[in-house]
């Protein structure tokens, strides 16, 4: 795992196993679509589309076999097939397209009355392949379905796709298949989730101890370990049973893949204002509060392993934490107010304790990326090391003991000017649209123009939220915070910029 990440790549758990998790549903993707074409279902621009549309992918098989070369697709489906059985043995029209030396010709138009016929067919090979190998235990749920998203680009994995479609109706795609051929069986860990009557549930965050210490990993690196409500209740959990562990000293939360933790899933928030539910978002919210203070109070030491990007919610729970120990690849941001709302599980708070209000403003309003040797100077980053030295830091801390978080230290030359800018008579001027005239003339119109893509409200507030809190003992900033939930997701800007991320920049209204 160690060796994956130092080399910027995700791993996966498997066994020694033919095709291991990917290629053993992947391959038969790939074969069943040439036997299909074989016994005269569909064409292949219908199997093509019918492909893309339930795998929400930009190739289908045939196209995907020109691109990396059908000898390959034979020789994957013989070795499988050797090692598994008929069924995943190469399809007759898949062997003879190769000696033919010719790639598959896509042309054509799709059947619409045979789409459906398609999907029902790949999901039954597809979907009945990956419980196979997770009943034999070969990868888990999670980590097949990480392979899919990663590996192949697929928008869901074959454990979602059940999930979404059903289980019932998985279990008779899969049926079929069975029937149809006779060394396929039909995997037990369908049959018992039919039996429970309940999608498939994942488990996105593991606890690792060793050594004394407790690796807590939020493992969702295909969403970039981005935090709901699933997320933080099995990080409460496994952070509980961290904390009741005698021999543990410490308690260390760390990203899998390459971030830490890319702030929170908004699709939640949007459901919860398009349905009237904002209170779900203010109690989901202080249920997030209410961790991360136990975190920061811990008997134990907690330590964010901060070695990959972090956003919002992500920079909130380092912060939260009472030491943070980064890489070179770590750092914070808070983009939260160009997507219309702010900050809102206490990184505002947390970062004016470390640095002071004004830098707290600054990189709030801005959404500038922190990085961690910034962080570092300014004292929030406890200890910046190379990947390989992490564990040893974090083993330094325990027994020089837990760091004084919140001591009073003297703001770099460097950081000077960006508070200046946020100083209270500078930012009525900021918030008005001008750049002040007491700062360096470019960094003011920087400033301003940055500025200027953000939601003109979030800023109003996130400026309020932030002066209020100044004196305040943490729970009571806290609830400063929480105060202003509701006004801010009622916002028509909230709506604009949550549900524009990642499609096109919002167009805030200031209303």
């Amino acid at each position: 795992m160690l060796a994956a990440k130092l080399h910027g790549k995700t791993s996966i758990l498997v066994k020694d196993a033919p095709g291991f998790a990917v290629n053993r549903f992947f391959v038969p993707f790939l074969n069943e679509a040439a036997r299909m074409l074989e016994e005269g279902l569909a064409d292949i621009p219908t199997i093509e589309e019918g492909a893309k549309r339930g795998f929400k992918i930009g190739m289908g098989p045939f196209q995907l076999m020109n691109v990396t070369g059908i000898p390959i697709a034979v020789h994957a489906a013989t070795t499988l097939g050797n090692e598994l059985g008929h069924f995943y043995a190469p399809a007759a029209i898949l062997k003879a397209q190769m000696e033919k030396k010719e790639n598959w010709n896509l042309e054509g138009k799709a059947d619409e009355s045979k789409i459906q016929a398609v999907i029902d067919r790949l999901y039954g090979v597809c979907l009945g392949v990956a419980a196979a190998l997770a009943d034999e235990g070969v990868a888990s749920i999670e980590d097949t379905d990480r392979g899919a998203k990663i590996g192949l680009r697929w928008a869901m994995g074959p454990f979602e796709i059940m999930n979404k479609i059903g289980i019932a109706k998985t279990c008779e795609l899969v049926e079929e298949i069975a029937k149809k051929y006779s060394d396929f069986k039909m995997p037990a860990i369908l049959k018992k989730q039919r039996d429970i009557g309940k999608p498939f549930a994942f488990r996105w965050v593991d606890l690792e101890v060793k050594d004394g210490i407790a690796w807590i990993t939020l493992n969702r690196p295909e969403a970039m370990n981005a935090l709901n409500e699933a997320v933080f209740v099995q990080i409460d959990e496994q952070f509980s049973k961290a904390e009741n562990l005698p021999d543990v000293k410490a308690i260390v939360f760390q990203g899998a893949g390459k971030a830490f933790v890319a702030g929170a899933d908004v699709r939640y928030f949007v459901q919860n204002i398009k349905a009237g539910k904002i209170s779900a978002t203010v109690d989901f919210t202080r249920k997030g509060h209410e961790l991360l203070l136990r975190i920061e109070n811990s008997k134990k030491l907690t330590v964010a392993h901060l070695d990959g990007l972090s956003l919002g919610g992500g920079s909130e729970l380092a912060l939260a934490c009472q030491a943070i120990v980064a890489t070179k690849a770590g750092s914070m941001g808070f983009p939260e107010t160009g997507i219309g709302i702010y900050p809102g599980l206490g990184g505002m708070l947390r970062f004016a304790r470390h640095a002071g209000p004004e830098l707290a403003k600054y990189y709030t309003f801005t959404g500038t990326t922190i990085s961690a040797k910034d962080a570092f100077d300014l004292g929030i980053v406890t200890k910046l090391v190379e990947p390989s030295e992490a564990e040893s830091a974090i083993k330094a801390l325990i027994s020089e003991g837990k760091p004084d978080k919140y001591r009073s230290r003297k703001l770099p030359d460097n950081f000077k000017a960006l508070a200046q800018i946020c100083t209270p008579g500078n930012v009525e001027i900021l918030l008005s649209g001008k750049a002040p005239d007491s700062v360096p003339a470019d960094l003011g119109a920087k400033t301003v123009k940055v500025m200027g893509y953000k939601a003109p409200l979030a800023l109003k507030v996130a400026n309020e939220i932030i002066d209020r809190q100044v004196g305040k003992a943490i729970p009571d900033a806290v609830e400063i915070e929480l105060g202003r939930l509701t006004e801010i997701f009622s916002t028509a800007d909230a709506l604009e910029g949550l549900s524009s991320l990642g499609r096109k920049r919002p167009e805030f209204k200031g209303a």
